[in-house]
C-alpha cells in the first residue's frame, strides 16, 4: 500500500464528489448555467482522477496481506462493498 498515491487519490475522490453535490443540489448559489456546466466537468475530471489513483495506491507492491487468511477476505470484501457503494451513490445522485 502506497500511502502517497492513496492521500490524494481519496482527496481527489472527495472533492469530487462534493463538486457534483454541489452542482446539483445547491443551483441556487451559481445562477450562470456555463458555471455550472464547468464545474460538473471540473468535478468529474477530478472523480474520476480519484478513482483511477485508488486502486494504484491500494495494491502497489501487492495485494494488502493480513496476518490470517480469514481476515484478508474481509479486507477484501469489505474495499470491493465500499467501492461498489460509493459508485452506486454516485450514480444515483
Amino acid at each position: 500500500m502506497d500511502w502517497e498515491i492513496l492521500f490524494p487519490a481519496l482527496a481527489f475522490t472527495i472533492a469530487g464528489a462534493f463538486g457534483i453535490w454541489a452542482s446539483y443540489d445547491t443551483n441556487f448559489l451559481f445562477p450562470a448555467d456555463t458555471f455550472i456546466q464547468g464545474l460538473h466537468a471540473t468535478s468529474m475530471f477530478v472523480l474520476a482522477l480519484g478513482l483511477m489513483l485508488i486502486p494504484g495506491g491500494l495494491f502497489k507492491g501487492g495485494t494488502p496481506r493480513p496476518r490470517g487468511a480469514g481476515l484478508a477476505v474481509v479486507v477484501t470484501l469489505a474495499t470491493m462493498t465500499t467501492a461498489l457503494g460509493i459508485l452506486f451513490i454516485i450514480l444515483n445522485l
